[in-house]
């Protein structure tokens, strides 16, 4: 206890009893919801980084998918056994009128799958194969071009190809798709 003088020259005992548990308890309070939102920031950090780790698995197996396709373009031997009627991954547009879309290739017959023991070891963790499918654009004729010159004057025609890949990571809620247009000179 403290002993205080009051106005008229006597001294008082006060009572100051119980206010340092206030404020010790105010204080209390106030770590604990710091420390509860120290908390969740770590949580929601760790499930950002989760995510990104998912989302780049799956950006990478799309892109191993989309240069496995280029290359079988680019691969005479596989280019020359492309049916080009949807039934082995590869598709005609001019045929069809229009482009394939990734939605509407659901069957999983018309993806060509690129096993997984074909990448490296990083990549067994996925939940499904990376995928691919190859469509045939029209051909463009390109008449009065430097590419014409030396053919008698005879229309350069120029081949595209679309190769559109899609890769799933480590969840299957994850997915990624690209795209790659190639041409051929030869006209094929």
């Amino acid at each position: 206890m403290m002993r205080t003088l009051d106005r008229f020259g006597h001294f008082h005992q006060s009572r100051q009893r119980g206010v340092v548990l206030i404020v010790a308890l105010v204080l209390l309070l106030v770590l604990t919801v710091l420390g509860a939102a120290g908390v969740r920031d770590t949580t929601m950090e760790e499930k950002m980084a989760g995510n990104f780790r998912d989302l780049t698995a799956a950006f990478e197996a799309a892109e191993a998918a989309l240069r496995t396709g280029e290359q079988q373009v680019a691969n005479t031997t596989v280019f020359g056994a492309m049916a080009f009627d949807g039934s082995d991954g590869t598709y005609d547009v001019s045929v069809m009128s229009h482009s394939v879309m990734p939605s509407m290739v659901d069957d999983d017959d018309a993806w060509i799958a690129l096993n997984t023991n074909q990448m490296d070891k990083d990549h067994t963790l996925l939940s499904a194969d990376p995928e691919f499918y190859i469509e045939k654009l029209p051909s463009i004729e390109l008449p009065g071009s430097n590419l014409a010159i030396g053919t008698q004057n005879v229309p350069f025609p120029l081949s595209y190809y679309r190769v559109t890949a899609r890769g799933r990571g480590i969840s299957p809620n994850s997915e990624v798709i690209l795209q790659s247009t190639l041409f051929d000179w030869n006209g094929n």
